[in-house]
C-alpha cells in the first residue's frame, strides 16, 4: 500500500503494482466521512470512472492489519482497538470502461509524482498524471 495522504484522524492510501496501476483505494479512520472519500476519488479518476456503490465499509482490527498497526491503534484507541477502512474498487463493466485504468502518478527516479489518482488508457505504463506530465516532469 502507498500512502496518499494522511492527518491525525485518517488515512488515504491505494495498492498499487510496481507500473503504478491501482487494485483498490482505501481510506482509514475512526469515524470516516464518505462524502469526502467518495468526492477525492471522483474529483481524480472523473466521474465516468468513479461508481459509488463500489465503495464498501468494514471494519479492522489491529491485529489483521500487520506491521506495527496493533501497536499505533493501541496507544491511540486502548485494549482491543479496531477502525473503519472504507474501500474503493474499480469494477468496470462495458467494453469502452475497460479500455481505462486507475493509476497513482508515482513519478519515476528523477522526479516524484504527484500522488493523485488518475484515469488513463489501459495498455499504457502511464507513471505521471497528466498534470505532472504537462509540468516537464515525466
Amino acid at each position: 500500500m502507498k500512502v496518499i495522504s494522511q492527518d491525525s484522524t485518517r488515512v488515504l492510501g491505494a495498492y498499487v503494482c510496481p507500473d503504478g496501476f491501482v487494485s483498490q483505494v482505501v481510506y482509514f479512520s475512526e469515524k470516516p466521512d464518505l462524502n469526502w472519500f467518495n468526492s477525492t476519488i471522483n474529483s481524480q479518476v472523473g466521474s465516468e470512472n468513479f461508481v459509488a456503490t463500489d465503495v464498501r465499509v468494514a471494519t479492522r482490527h489491529g491485529w489483521e492489519l500487520g506491521g506495527n498497526a496493533l501497536e499505533s491503534l493501541k496507544a491511540k484507541l486502548g485494549p482491543d482497538p479496531s477502525i473503519t477502512e472504507v474501500y474503493w474498487t474499480r469494477y468496470p463493466k462495458t467494453d469502452l470502461q475497460k479500455q481505462t485504468a486507475i493509476s497513482l502518478c508515482m513519478g519515476d527516479s528523477l522526479h516524484p509524482g504527484c500522488l493523485r489518482l488518475f484515469a488513463h488508457e489501459s495498455g499504457k505504463v502511464e507513471r505521471f498524471c497528466p498534470a505532472c506530465r504537462q509540468a516537464g516532469k515525466g
